[in-house]
């Protein structure tokens, strides 16, 4: 086995997998990155790089000189952390007889220690996936307003991840998804109605991996310019491909709690304010919580709100909040850092705080941004 590529390209290839290759594993070779390289249908030639932790498999494919055709591993970090400072512009990678890589690039020349690519896995092909194109840029959105609070107790295994449900919308429209997470404290709920997109009637709602979805992240801030992607499913596994990079996570089994139920409907306390107030407020404040709670109290009164917070290891502090509210007062208490979170997932200038009593969950919505909520558990006062 034997390429040359440009510097450039096999650095943003290996970038790719850092987030999915093991570092602490009981498999070696799930350390390593595969590196495959051949020639397509029309003789040019190209390099298949991929990785995989056993729930998450990533490959991409790049065009290369291909000097002589063949498959190896190599340690993954060591070789991107090469690659970043090579001088470039190309990089040759050869397999020599012993079971190592030779890495060479201007006058740089490293040997980096090899495994057989007889163990590693074999990662799916995905051929019969039937995809579905959608935003990439809708999509990122909606995982970054809602993987924040998937929770990472490994106990709760079916809250691990994120609902994916593209369930019919208003008029049984196929181009609704619902995306929601919670990890029993808070949860959040993300409606967004795709353009041309009719989801098939086969895709139901699974509930996708945290750190799958992580890794979806990374592929689509990449360097392609599109802002298309494609998802489907596969068995038990969901598939992103973009370009050239095809992922594949394995979905969670279990049942996701029903959010609706959690989400309160007949809150009798609104009130409207300015997101950059509050998130504000509860910055200053949130500094004397308790590391491991972070209990923030809110005091509502007519067109004001106190934000406070009393620790008896090191003081008090309190904030006012000029709000809009008219209605009777209450006193109810937060997770200053859940609040904190779902407040910034918010793109609205102006958020409306939604309240039944100091017991009762707590709904953060924007104003204009219907779309998007967030519930936040109440904490005894």
């Amino acid at each position: 086995m034997e390429l040359r590529i440009p510097v450039q390209d096999l650095s943003r290839a290996l970038t790719l997998m850092q987030g999915v290759v093991q570092r602490k594993n009981t498999m070696a070779i799930l350390a390593n990155v595969l590196i495959d390289v051949g020639t397509d249908d029309d003789g040019a030639g190209r390099v298949t790089i991929a990785a995989t932790d056993l729930d998450v498999g990533v490959r991409t494919t790049r065009p290369c000189e291909a000097l002589e055709s063949g498959t190896i591993t190599v340690p993954a970090r060591a070789l991107a952390d090469m690659v970043k400072v090579l001088p470039g512009p190309d990089v040759t990678l050869k397999r020599l007889p012993n079971n190592h890589v030779e890495v060479k690039s201007g006058r740089t020349k490293a040997r980096l220690n090899a495994l057989s690519p007889d163990e590693f896995p074999t990662l799916p092909t995905y051929d019969d996936v039937n995809f579905v194109k959608i935003s990439a840029s809708l999509f990122s959105e909606m995982v970054d307003k809602t993987v924040y609070a998937a929770s990472t107790d490994e106990t709760r295994y079916n809250l691990n991840g994120v609902l994916f449900d593209p369930s019919a919308g208003e008029g049984g429209d196929r181009n609704h998804l619902t995306m929601v997470s919670t990890d029993g404290h808070r949860l959040v709920r993300v409606e967004r109605d795709f353009e041309d997109l009719s989801f098939p009637d086969e895709m139901g709602s699974v509930i996708l991996p945290r750190k799958g979805l992580g890794e979806v992240r990374r592929l689509l801030d990449g360097d392609d310019d599109s802002d298309e992607m494609e998802i489907g499913f596969h068995q038990n596994h969901a598939v992103v491909r973009r370009g050239n990079t095809v992922l594949g996570m394995r979905l969670i089994e279990g049942t996701f709690p029903d959010y609706k139920q959690v989400i309160p409907n007949m809150a009798d306390k609104v009130v409207r304010i300015s997101r950059a107030d509050i998130v504000g407020a509860l910055r200053r404040v949130i500094v004397l919580a308790s590391d491991k709670t972070q209990p923030v109290k809110l005091s509502l009164k007519a067109d004001s709100l106190e934000v406070s917070c009393s620790n008896p290891d090191t003081g008090e502090i309190n904030d006012d909040v000029a709000v809009e509210y008219s209605g009777d007062e209450v006193d109810i208490a937060f997770n200053g850092r859940y609040l904190l979170e779902a407040l910034n997932s918010l793109s609205d200038q102006n958020i409306l705080l939604k309240l039944i009593d100091h017991l009762s969950p707590g709904v953060v919505v924007g104003v204009d941004e219907t779309q998007h909520l967030c519930v936040v558990m109440p904490m005894r006062l």
